[in-house]
């Protein structure tokens, strides 16, 4: 099943099981707790972001000018605070877990790594009729229109 398939059911998916994460952590340590650390997470995520959320989006539009759509992953500078701290913001504890997540460095470079092998898993996987190559490796060649030069010679 491609990737946007599982996008589409976790989507749909996600407010269900945030719903069941809310009633299981309420009946662990009661409901006021549970709604306590309801509000808590969404604040701290706030404060995260307005803390940090200027100049990280600063720094990643700086890595992006510089190396382009390439500077779009979790090592990004800024872009796992922001991504963990956005999670926070959403309701729901399942979220937060994986906002909380995102924040600590050495789980972005661990599922940098996984997502760095699943993508080479898919490459090898593909067509082998299609060539894959390298943005250094090829270069755009622009087309000139042919000139009319009348009618050829047939050659017997």
């Amino acid at each position: 099943m491609s990737l946007v398939k599982w996008g589409f059911i976790a989507l749909f998916l996600l407010p269900v099981a945030e719903m069941a994460a809310f009633v299981a952590v309420a009946l662990a340590i009661g409901w006021f707790w549970a709604a306590c650390l309801f509000i808590a997470t969404t604040v701290l995520g706030l404060v995260l972001l307005r803390r940090s959320g200027r100049s990280d989006i600063n720094r990643f539009r700086a890595a992006f000018r510089r190396q382009g759509v390439f500077a779009i992953h979790l090592e990004s500078p800024g872009l796992g605070s922001i991504f963990g701290g956005i999670l926070l913001v959403f309701p729901g504890f399942i979220t937060d877990v994986m906002g909380a997540l995102l924040l600590v460095p050495a789980v972005r470079r661990k599922l940098r790594t996984i997502l760095a092998r699943n993508r080479a898993a898919r490459r090898q996987q593909r067509d082998p009729s299609v060539i894959d190559l390298e943005p250094n490796e090829w270069r755009q060649v622009s087309e000139k229109p042919i000139k009319n030069r009348g009618p050829r010679k047939r050659v017997k």
